[in-house]
């Protein structure tokens, strides 16, 4: 099964880990969290982070691209073929991430996330005129 790592700023991760488990049945205890701040210890964050990841692959899922958590994951992961790093992350794709995970090896899941996100998207206001 692939490992997912969500990172954040704030507590955007754990409610969106919160928010998931409500929706769909899952052990929130799989989905490792990580929180970063302007106060954190940026080398420890990493080397925390960098001690979760599974050799049967691990899929980090990042608040915003080029941000402080996509950077420590980006590095982290730099030259691994069993991880990806996805940023920008929204609930669809965390769900889908979770109900996919033991099915799909972590390039395919990573695609599916992926896809699942930007399918997520809209501009109701628009649809609606």
């Amino acid at each position: 099964m692939v490992k997912i790592i969500l990172i954040s700023h704030g507590n955007m991760a754990k409610a969106m880990l919160h928010t998931a488990a409500k929706i769909c049945p899952f052990d929130p205890k799989s989905v490792d969290v990580f929180t970063v701040s302007g106060r954190a210890d940026l080398q420890r964050v990493a080397a925390r982070v960098k001690k979760k990841l599974s050799p049967h692959g691990t899929l980090i899922m990042a608040d915003v691209f080029g941000g402080t958590a996509c950077n420590i994951s980006a590095g982290i992961t730099y030259g691994l073929k069993n991880a990806a790093v996805l940023c920008g992350f929204n609930l669809n794709m965390l769900i889908t991430a979770i109900n996919y995970r033991a099915e799909l090896p972590i390039k395919e899941l990573a695609a599916k996330t992926l896809d699942a996100g930007s399918k997520s998207i809209f501009n109701v206001s628009e649809m609606l005129k």
